[in-house]
């Protein structure tokens, strides 16, 4: 059940890819990042759940925050002079 849970949200990943390249607004291209970034935290989920190995689950929580500081830096980034 698990295989096919990550078999679906890989090409998922993938797809949302398109948007990266596609993207027309900085704006568009970034939530489209983000979006493959919590997919990837599923899928290391998803894998330590299914191969039965706990640490990953530090790697996706340790992946997790640096996915929200990108965040945070892409949306200061985008906010100019007026976001400090």
């Amino acid at each position: 059940m698990f295989e096919a849970v990550i078999v679906i949200t890989s090409v998922t990943a993938l797809s949302t890819f398109l948007m990266v390249i596609r993207g027309p607004t900085h704006a568009d291209r970034i939530v489209a990042v983000s979006v493959i970034a919590t997919m990837i935290f599923a899928l290391i989920v998803l894998l330590s759940v299914t191969l039965d190995e706990p640490a990953m689950l530090d790697v996706a929580l340790v992946y997790a925050v640096l996915q929200f500081v990108d965040l945070i830096v892409y949306a200061k980034y985008l906010g100019g002079s007026s976001a400090r």
